[in-house]
C-alpha cells in the first residue's frame, strides 16, 4: 500500500465501506450467474455462453475492486457467508430462477442495484480520489452495458 494512495485517497471518507460493499455485491452476482450458467432449463440452456462470460465479468469486477482495496490498505470480505448482506443485495437464490426469463429478470434488479452503487462510488470520489472514480466508472459502464444486453434479450423473447 502507498501512503501517498491512501493519503489522496482520503480512505476515511467511506470510500473502503462502498469499496468492500462493491466487493461482496460483485461476489454475490458471481455466484448467481455461475449458479445459473449450471442449472438453467429449457431455452435457457442456449444462452449459457452469455450466463458464463456474465460470471466471468463480475469476477473480473471482484478483483480489480479486491485490487483497489489493497492499494488503499484494506482487505475485502473474506466469507462468502457474509457476501449477501454486506453487498445490500441479499441472497439472490440463484435455484429460484432457473428459467431464462426468470433468471434476467431477476439479474436486472441486481444489475441495476449495482449501477446505482458505483454512480454512488463515481460521486463520492470525483475530484478526491482519482484511482477510484476512474474505477467507479469502468465498473458502472460495465454494469450499465450488462443492464442493456439482458433487456434486449428479455425484449427478444417477446412474441410480436
Amino acid at each position: 500500500m502507498g501512503k501517498k494512495n491512501i493519503e489522496i485517497a482520503g480512505a476515511s471518507d467511506g470510500t473502503i465501506e462502498m469499496l468492500k460493499k462493491a466487493y461482496s455485491l460483485e461476489m454475490t452476482a458471481f455466484h448467481y450467474w455461475h449458479y445459473i450458467d449450471q442449472y438453467v432449463e429449457g431455452l435457457g440452456m442456449l444462452h449459457s455462453d452469455f450466463f458464463s462470460e456474465s460470471a466471468n465479468d463480475e469476477l473480473g469486477h471482484a478483483k480489480k475492486v479486491a485490487f483497489r482495496l489493497d492499494q488503499l490498505g484494506a482487505k475485502a470480505t473474506d466469507n462468502p457467508q457474509n457476501w449477501a448482506a454486506e453487498s445490500g443485495l441479499g441472497n439472490l437464490e440463484p435455484g429460484k430462477y432457473l428459467t431464462l426469463r426468470s433468471a434476467l429478470e431477476h439479474a436486472l434488479d441486481f444489475e441495476r442495484y449495482a449501477i446505482a452503487h458505483y454512480n454512488e462510488l463515481a460521486g463520492n470520489t470525483q475530484g478526491k480520489d482519482h484511482v477510484t472514480y476512474h474505477l467507479a466508472l469502468d465498473l458502472l459502464s460495465d454494469e450499465a452495458k450488462d443492464e442493456q444486453d439482458i433487456e434486449d434479450i428479455l425484449n427478444r423473447l417477446e412474441i410480436s
